[in-house]
């Protein structure tokens, strides 16, 4: 019996290592604010930032009027969803991003190939003490991860609230 706790115990220690840890950080927006991409104010100028490598529908919801097509834009070495709508073809939703290259650096605070430490400052006090930047940096809507090689950022997640 007491094997079978110590099992039960060091298997429950394992799975809480894995859960990415969060912190509440009010101002984390995909779009805008302090930590935010900074994104054309018109959703037809996505597709004029750059080659479109190609684009998949994920869902079409259909209400009275119009629709909402929900969609992944691929770029090189950008990653982003949006919902686009039938009645108002300048409306801009985002649904995720993924930067991967540093082409896009001028739409983020944060910069591909940026020091961790660098990436820190910009997030101040809430990143101080995650040395590797692997938590998760969340408001009530919108989250915001990284990747990290050595002591480089060499990615970041945007996951945003779109109803």
């Amino acid at each position: 019996m007491k094997l079978l706790l110590a099992m039960l115990l060091s298997l429950a220690a394992s799975v809480s290592a894995l859960a990415q840890e969060s912190v509440y950080v009010e101002a984390v927006r995909c779009v805008g604010g302090p930590f935010g991409m900074k994104l054309p104010a018109d959703a037809r100028k996505l597709r004029l930032m750059a080659p479109l490598l190609r684009e998949a529908i994920a869902e079409v919801e259909r209400w009275d009027g119009y629709t909402a097509t929900r969609k992944t834009l691929y770029f090189e070495g950008l990653e982003i969803g949006v919902v686009e709508f039938s009645n108002d073809a300048a409306k801009l939703m985002v649904t995720h991003a993924d930067i991967a290259s540093p082409k896009w650096n001028h739409l983020l605070p944060f910069k591909i190939h940026q020091s961790i430490s660098s990436a820190r400052a910009v997030l101040g006090a809430s990143a101080t003490d995650d040395a590797r930047l692997s938590r998760s940096y969340d408001s009530d809507g919108d989250s915001l991860q990284f990747r990290t090689s050595g002591a480089l950022l060499v990615g970041i997640s945007y996951s945003c609230y779109s109803g």
